[in-house]
Formats: structure tokens, C-alpha cells, sequence
């Protein structure tokens, strides 16, 4: 069965990642890579809106870091024995199995067209959460494969299918560019998730989300929203490479890009907020079945707000999260700032202009 007949989460997603109670989302094979379930919107809003205030396409960008990141991914996954057989092995079916995973995580249904092992892969994926990131997954998978780089090209027909085709050329060459990445600390916490007592997923995610694995595609019930699986290593690493490339400003962009979505989503809503310490902390109690991170508390100074997140996934959207909370609730414009969170939490000040 793909899915569990008691709350209908996938069978995959379940058995395969983790809830702790410090608001982290991980992998069952592998407790220190982090994973999120989130809005695609977001993620779509990001990419768009960098594009038209710096009048640059990010595709490029976007393909590349995510191409990175998965390769670092796919080399985890297929060490030891493991990576041997898969790669001695290497048939279209290991890229099969790849695709079904993309679509466990919500990111499309990928299959294989053509392959030739060592020189080419062709696929199509329908329902691509994301264009030019797929491509870079897909051909990150390929590089880590295969051992070698490949050039990778890709298109959207009108009917939303994705093609994509990477060629790695007569000759296979080693690729460099080799990705790295910090992992924060990770801070404990005391978030009790109820589980399912068949799949031992959260109770919550079963009520909040749909999971259709043949379109692969994830939905949020309330909002009707998609939503995507991703890894926090992976959207650092993407957001980390925006900034490289286009400027330090970037990461301030981001929050108030992701700070007017929030204030929009809240106010189309039209339901009376509770805006004390408590209705903060009560909104961001919604980060945790997400991975998103973990509400520690919330505290005003007059109409300064300061609210600790522990172990959040990309700072600067926690800080746009909150802000939005704020402006929503109080009709005034804002300006939010936020630490790093190199000791594993950040705070998050958010102040009425």
C-alpha cells in the first residue's frame, strides 16, 4: 500500500523521516540532514520577485546551487556498499527509483525517456514544483551517478511537462565545484507530536495534508496550496548561492518578500488575530510539524517585538514570517533584523516604522 490506511500520509514520507521535538523535520538514515514542508508559493515568490527588482532571470542561478546540492545529497546517500552496486549497476531503473522519490517529497513525477550510461539522460517530469531547481536535482543525481559532470538543458512545454536532457559528451569528466556547507547546532526541545499508530507519522500531517504520489504533488487542506519536502541544506545552500552571486543584500530581500506574502495571506483571511505574546506563540507553534523550526518565546518592549526561534531553517524567512505576523495584526509597516544562528536559535526584532 502507498499510503497508510489510518491517517493517509505516504508510506514513503513515513517511513522515511523523523519528528523531534525541537521543530526539525530528518531523515531516517541519516538524523543530521534536515528537511522542510514548504509553501511552493514561497519558493516561487522568491525567485520571482529577486527577478524583477534586480531585472535579472535567476533560473541559472537556481539550477546551479541546486545542482550542488544535490549531488552532495546523492553522494551521502550512495556511500559504502550501497553506492558500489548502484553505480556499477547504473541503469535507467536507479533513475526510476530516483524519480519516485521526488515524487514521495511532492516535487513532480519524473520518468526516464532515453539513457545511455556514462553519456546521456532524457526524462520528462510533470508537475515540477520548481523548473530550473528539478533540473538542477535531476542532473545533480546524474553527476553523483555517474561520476562526472554533464551539461544539462532544459524546457517547458505548454503543457506544463518538464524535458530535460544532459549530455556528458564523448569524454566523462571528473566535475569540480564541490559543495560545502555548515550544519548550525541543533537545539533540544520538548514539542510532543501525537502519532499514528500504524505509519508512526505526526497525527497533524495526516489532517493537514493530502499526498497524491502519482502526480506527485502535496497539498495543504486548509489553503489548498502545494507544498514541497525540501532539504534545509539544500534551500540554505540555493539562498546562500542568490547572494554570492547578485549581492549581501539578498538575504534582507528575502525576508521582505516573504514578509508581504505572509501579511497578505493573513489579511485575505479577514479573521481577528490574537496579537498578544501568546497569539505569537501560538502562530509560530505552526513552524513544528513543518521542520521549520521552534517558537522558544515572545516578548514586547513597548511595540518592539523580540521572538526567539530555535533551530530555524533559513533565518531571514522566519524573520519575514514574523514580521508579517506583525504588520498583519498591528496595520503597520515594519522593519525586522534577526542573529545568526550559530549557537542554533535565532531572534527575530521586529519594530513599527
Amino acid at each position: 500500500m502507498k499510503y497508510c490506511p489510518r491517517c493517509g500520509v505516504s508510506r514513503t514520507l513515513a517511513s522515511e523521516h523523523r519528528w523531534d521535538p525541537g521543530g526539525n523535520v530528518t531523515l531516517t538514515r541519516d538524523p543530521t540532514h534536515r528537511m522542510t514542508l514548504l509553501d511552493n508559493e514561497a519558493l516561487d515568490n522568491i525567485f520571482e520577485s529577486i527577478s524583477q527588482r534586480i531585472g535579472l532571470p535567476v533560473n541559472n542561478i537556481v539550477k546551479e546551487a541546486k545542482r550542488k546540492s544535490s549531488r552532495h545529497f546523492m553522494d551521502a546517500l550512495l556511500s559504502g556498499m550501497l553506492g558500489v552496486v548502484a553505480r556499477n549497476l547504473a541503469s535507467a531503473r536507479v533513475y526510476d527509483r530516483l524519480g519516485e522519490q521526488l515524487s514521495s517529497l511532492g516535487l513532480g513525477h519524473a520518468r526516464v525517456i532515453a539513457y545511455r550510461r556514462h553519456r546521456f539522460l532524457e526524462g520528462k517530469v510533470t508537475n515540477p514544483y520548481n523548473a530550473p531547481a528539478i533540473a538542477g536535482d535531476i542532473s545533480g543525481a546524474f553527476d553523483s551517478v555517474e561520476g562526472c559532470a554533464g551539461e544539462v538543458a532544459f524546457d517547458m512545454s505548454p503543457d506544463g511537462t518538464l524535458h530535460v536532457q544532459i549530455d556528458a559528451g564523448s569524454e566523462c569528466d571528473p566535475f569540480d565545484g564541490r559543495f560545502s556547507f555548515v550544519q548550525p547546532p541543533v537545539v533540544p526541545g520538548r514539542n510532543i507530536f501525537e502519532l499514528c499508530p500504524v505509519c508512526r507519522a505526526p497525527i497533524d500531517l495526516g489532517r493537514h495534508y493530502s499526498f497524491d504520489l502519482e502526480r506527485g504533488v502535496i497539498i495543504e487542506k486548509k489553503t489548498g496550496h502545494r507544498v514541497v519536502i525540501i532539504g534545509v541544506i539544500a534551500l540554505r545552500g540555493l539562498f546562500d548561492e542568490l547572494a554570492n552571486e547578485l549581492g549581501d543584500e539578498i538575504p534582507g530581500m528575502i525576508m521582505t518578500i516573504e514578509k508581504d506574502r505572509v501579511k497578505d495571506i493573513i489579511l485575505s483571511k479577514g479573521k481577528d488575530l490574537d496579537s498578544s505574546e501568546q497569539g505569537y506563540m501560538r502562530y509560530m507553534k505552526t513552524l513544528q510539524l513543518r521542520g521549520l523550526g521552534n517558537g522558544i518565546s515572545a516578548s514586547f518592549s513597548g511595540d518592539t517585538l523580540t521572538a526567539r526561534v530555535d533551530n530555524p531553517y533559513y533565518e531571514p524567512l522566519i524573520a519575514g514570517f514574523i514580521a508579517g505576523f506583525y504588520e498583519a495584526t498591528t496595520g503597520r509597516g515594519s522593519r525586522a533584523s534577526w542573529t545568526r544562528a550559530d549557537s542554533g536559535y535565532t531572534e527575530v526584532t521586529v519594530e513599527p516604522v
